[in-house]
């Protein structure tokens, strides 16, 4: 829901499958935007924008300049000192920060010049004539604020209270006096009985909170509480009922005045230069003419800008071009061949940040998938019951088998040729204390016999599977939902289309099984003889699940930032970045889910074998 979207149609409709339907205006536009001002120099630029902007101050219509850096607001404020024209600047220096909204609030009074940055002051509408809630506001607080605290308020710029000074006074009736009197009396008698003495800060806090108690309230239940006691006056309803009083001579105020801007032609909106994108010059634009007042908008443009000198344009042809019609080099030009010529330098600035934007979102694609996936299983054990934590890990102990095994065992050769020793170090690695007593006795030589022996059995008993000669798995699978488990586990290995075949190929699932589930149960012996209650041991289970992934997907952020950084140069070697980015960012996340599986496994099985000795979880 944007009143600027539709210069970016296409990007919405080709990025996010997002059509772009323009909704008409509540009542017809008459603003006039008029031909876009050429200039062969920054100079001349600067000089006609301060001519422009004192022919309106003389006529007494309110003007809004628009800049897009600091430095020019500040440029042409200075320009404007020279002349002793007020005005108001608005840009991100703190000491102008503080008051944009009561600046931009203002900037439709008669005689008001506002210089903002393009993005300043957005969240606020410019009413011809002024806001009268945010003039009736400044009234009360110009008034109270001096006997409700002594400190004294970081000082406005002497052009700004010379552009305040050039403003209508408003007319406030002997009511209005009368109740922003009494609450005066009110707070300086408060602050002389009790002793206090508000800070500037908390003061205008008081004040606000009255305004926006009065505005709830309304005129006849704040004059209804005080007449239930005329002995007590609060402070609270006498500021709301002096506000809302002073509202209303501010709002007859403020629309006398609008009409007379109105009759002046509405706010005169200036662009200093074209911005990259023409989203952000008709958001400018649409600051003049709200709910069909009239208005009017000027952008200037010089040879000299940012934009052109950013985007290495070729201005050659308007230098020829204003050399031909005039010598001057500070007088402008106008006509369709130059507006003509310089949208359309805008528009390929707008294509270059349009690519941009999408490089980003294509990376960012890579990237939310394994987002999702990671957010996916955090939510699974945060939020799921005990059975899916546990099954969790069980995946978490079958798959750091699987990685061992698949990476020392090749399924097309006889299992002496298989890089035993490093399998069952690897493995014993896993769960040192836990496996160590187990193998203790179990050498390369053991593994090799043991595994020929099964390869030339016909028919095995996967249900009480174990390899011959051996140690068995602890008995811990009693129960029908161990048993599934360890079923479907076994399921999984042989369906499992990742992994390379070859003839050998049932011999390394059978010792894939036989490790897991090893491992499984000696897990689920070593949790039992620790001696705590279940819940206990599920609160330990996810606190390591998570922490564990936590770490390793924040180390991963980091290095797929880095990555995204470091594939733009491969595009030298004639490779495509979102291509490498997409292959080297999978291999990085399988890396890191394994290295997540490894350290939550070894983490458990060294807290459990010994969780008197573990003062905290193991974390890497």
């Amino acid at each position: 829901m944007t009143g600027t979207a539709k210069t970016e149609e296409k990007e919405f409709l080709k990025m996010f499958q997002m059509p772009v339907i323009e909704v008409p205006t509540n009542l017809p536009n008459i603003r006039c935007d008029l031909p876009i001002q050429a200039f062969a120099t920054a100079r001349g630029k600067w000089d006609y924008a301060r001519a422009e902007v004192e022919s309106m101050y003389q006529l007494g219509r309110p003007v809004l300049v628009g800049t897009t850096s600091v430095e020019n607001s500040e440029y042409l404020s200075d320009l404007l000192k020279e002349q002793n024209i007020p005005h108001n600047v608005l840009n991100a220096r703190p000491k102008y920060a503080a008051r944009e909204a009561e600046i931009v609030a203002q900037a439709g009074r008669k005689y008001a010049i506002t210089i903002s940055t393009n993005m300043a002051g957005r969240g606020t509408d410019i009413i011809l004539g002024g806001n009268p809630k945010m003039l009736a506001k400044e009234i009360v607080e110009d008034n109270l604020l001096p006997f409700m605290s002594q400190e004294t308020p970081s000082g406005k710029t002497d052009m700004e209270q010379l552009s305040e000074q050039s403003f209508s006074k408003v007319r406030i009736g002997p009511s209005s006096l009368a109740l922003v009197a009494k609450a005066a009396v009110i707070s300086k008698h408060l602050c002389k009985s009790k002793g206090r003495d508000w800070s500037y800060k908390a003061a205008q806090s008081i004040i606000s909170e009255s305004i926006q108690m009065g505005q709830s309230l309304g005129i006849a239940e704040l004059e209804k509480q005080l007449a239930e006691d005329p002995t007590i006056y609060p402070l609270n309803t006498m500021i709301g009922l002096a506000f809302l009083t002073v509202l209303k001579d501010c709002e007859a105020h403020c629309f006398n005045e609008g009409l007379e801007v109105k009759m002046l032609g509405g706010l005169h909106v200036i662009g200093t230069s074209l911005h990259e994108s023409r989203r952000i010059d008709n958001q400018l634009r649409g600051r003049a003419g709200r709910q069909g007042d009239p208005g009017s908008t000027r952008f200037m443009v010089s040879l000299q800008d940012e934009m052109f000198q950013k985007f290495n344009f070729d201005t050659e042809w308007a230098v020829k071009l204003i050399s031909k019609i005039t010598n001057n080099e500070d007088i402008p030009i106008e006509g369709q061949t130059i507006v003509k010529q310089l949208l359309a330098l805008q528009i390929n600035a707008e294509k270059y940040f349009f690519g941009i934007r999408k490089s980003l979102v294509e990376f960012d694609e890579v990237l939310e998938v394994q987002r999702k996936h990671v957010y996916n299983l955090r939510q699974v054990i945060l939020s799921g019951d005990s059975e899916s934590c546990t099954d969790q890990i069980f995946q978490y102990m079958q798959a750091v088998v699987d990685e061992i095994v698949l990476g020392n065992s090749d399924p097309e050769k006889h299992p002496r040729n298989w890089n035993l020793g490093m399998l069952l170090d690897e493995f014993l690695q896993i769960g040192r204390s836990v496996l160590a007593e187990s193998f203790a006795k179990v050498g390369e030589e053991d593994l090799l016999t043991s595994l020929e022996q099964i390869q030339r059995l016909h028919v095995v008993d996967v249900g009480n599977f174990s390899l011959p000669n051996l140690p068995l798995p602890p008995n811990t699978f009693r129960g029908i939902r161990k048993k599934i488990s360890s079923l479907k586990r076994w399921l999984r290995i042989c369906t499992d289309e990742t992994t390379k075949k070859g003839r050998y190929q049932v011999t390394i699932n059978l010792l894939r099984k036989y490790l897991g589930e090893f491992l499984i149960a000696s897990y689920l012996e070593v949790v039992q003889d620790s001696g705590y209650d279940d819940s206990y041991i599920q609160e330990i289970e996810r606190e390591v699940i998570v922490k564990t992934l936590d770490s390793f997907w924040r180390d991963h952020l980091i290095n797929m930032n880095r990555l995204s950084s470091a594939v733009n140069v491969r595009s030298f070697g004639h490779r495509n970045p979102l291509e490498e980015y997409k292959i080297d960012g999978c291999r990085f996340f399988i890396s890191m889910l394994s290295a997540t599986r490894r350290l939550t496994v070894e983490s458990l099985l060294n807290y459990w074998s010994s969780p008197m000795e573990a003062e905290e979880l193991y974390a890497p």
